[in-house]
């Protein structure tokens, strides 16, 4: 869980730290910095999804373990 929490935020840091880069000296065209805005908001969103569900899932099987909840 908190993997896929730090490898979104990396992925978010690394973007801003490029689209100031963009802004300032355009390291990439902009195709392809759009191209890669689009990847990077697609790769956080299936990491956090992912990790979500992860994590409620583990969460079920400990109270079904626990006895808290019947499965």
């Amino acid at each position: 869980m908190k993997t896929g929490f730090l490898a979104a935020l990396g992925i978010a840091v690394a973007w801003a730290l490029l689209a100031i880069a963009q802004i300032w000296i355009q390291p990439v065209s902009a195709q392809v910095f759009l191209k890669l805005s689009i990847t990077a908001g697609i790769l956080i969103a299936i990491i956090f999804v992912v990790t979500l569900a992860v994590r409620e899932y583990f969460t079920e099987k400990k109270m079904r373990d626990n006895g808290f909840i019947d499965g």
